[in-house]
């Protein structure tokens, strides 16, 4: 027994000696990561907080005290360091952060992306509700209201209401979306996304600045109208255009490349209102508009890759797009309607819409001749706003060690 108990006591010894290192060290580990977290949470808040600091980080400014350049020890268990720095896309800023024990015996790193989706894929957002009809159509990008969409009948693209969605679910009892996977459809949605707060002073401004508008702008020649504007079929590129009234087009249509912020309704034509010619790129998870509707994706002969059916909510899928040309484009671009969009009567002449559209009132796009609006990333990301509408593009570990000099 003495001779058992000689062998066994000192490897017990040096087994639980092990097993109180492991714990240290893991616990020292722990805290690591935790403080690394906490400087994600303190560089998301520096981030949010002012369009100003956004658009300096976007701009490759080094911002003081987020460059690695300061530890911070308002957390109890150690210390850590933040760098923002912009990309790796337009729009989206890359937040690293360093945690370290008060040991100093465990560091944890962090690596996140943020993007500023002011619009976050969203094709169409109306305040009061949206109809989808006639012979329109949505591509590339969702359809979002607060308010009752009517869909009638499309199984593409996306939709996402606070409230009903006439033709697939009028009913707030559960289930509300589409089976399987709520891939297409959302209803009696409780968490939608805020509409995004549009910089109004910063696109006057500019409006007004800019010269080589029709007539009837203050001052004249510029881009800012202080009334409505009525009979508007012109070719206007690369303005801002703000008019305080409401905007009637007449046939054969207009063709505007830039930003239109109209304040009240916007009144289109029976006829053609579109004129213009553009190379539009499809976004590359354009996709995922078209779960219920994989052949009208398939039809734009975009990807040669693409698989024979829907590839999964959770698929690693990125398309391989080349350009799509259209001869009668009204709007390429931001547009923006204080009141309604209206195109719910007569034609349309085939005309379409390269951008994305958000009106405060309702929009009705039902013209009884084809009528398509194209979603546009760029012109998404490129909306002024008062405030900074941020999502997660990415989380993950990161290997390194705390920054030299701190």
């Amino acid at each position: 027994m003495l001779v058992i108990l000689a062998v066994m006591v000192p490897a017990i010894v040096l087994w639980i000696q092990r097993e109180t290192i492991f714990a240290s060290k893991q616990s020292h580990n722990t805290t690591a990561f935790h403080l690394a977290e906490a400087g994600t949470e303190k560089a998301y808040l520096y981030i949010s907080l002012s369009t100003i600091t956004w658009n300096a980080i976007q701009a490759g400014i080094p911002q003081t005290d987020y460059a690695f350049d300061k530890a911070f020890a308002d957390i109890e268990g150690g210390t850590y360091a933040i760098s923002i720095t912009s990309g790796p896309a337009a729009q989206q800023v890359t937040i690293i952060t360093v945690g370290r024990d008060r040991l100093r015996r465990e560091t944890r790193a962090l690596r996140v992306v943020y993007s500023n989706t002011v619009m976050g894929d969203t094709a169409i957002f109306a305040g009061q509700g949206v109809r989808v009809g006639g012979g329109a159509n949505v591509h590339w990008g969702a359809v979002m209201s607060p308010s009752n969409i009517d869909a009638t009948g499309r199984n593409f693209p996306q939709f996402w209401s606070a409230s009903q969605i006439i033709g697939k679910d009028t009913s707030a009892n559960p289930p509300n979306c589409d089976s399987p996977g709520c891939c297409q459809w959302h209803a009696f949605q409780t968490s939608l996304p805020a509409a995004p707060s549009i910089d109004f002073d910063f696109y006057r401004s500019s409006a007004a600045a800019t010269a080589g508008c029709p007539a009837g702008g203050t001052p004249a020649g510029s881009c800012y109208y202080a009334g409505s504007v009525a009979n508007w079929a012109n070719t206007t590129s690369g303005k801002t255009i703000f008019i305080e009234g409401s905007l009637s087009v007449k046939s054969p249509g207009m063709f505007h490349t830039g930003t239109l912020i109209v304040m009240g309704n916007m009144n289109l034509p029976a006829g053609v209102w579109g004129k213009g010619t553009v190379s539009m790129i499809m976004p590359d998870k354009a996709w995922k508009q078209y779960c219920n509707a994989w052949a009208t994706y398939q039809a734009y002969g975009n990807d040669s890759t693409d698989p024979a059916a829907f590839p999964g909510i959770n698929s690693d899928y990125t398309a391989t797009v080349t350009p799509l040309n259209s001869s009668k484009i009204s709007v390429n671009g931001f547009l923006y309607v204080g009141g309604n969009f209206n195109n719910g009567g007569g034609g349309g002449g085939n005309s379409d819409v390269y951008g994305v559209l958000y009106a405060v009132g309702t929009s009705t796009i039902a013209a009884a001749s084809p009528v398509d609006f194209y979603y546009n990333g760029n012109a998404a990301s490129g909306i002024v706003t008062t405030n900074v509408s941020l999502t997660r593009s990415s989380w993950q570990s990161d290997v390194r060690g705390w920054p030299a000099g701190l």
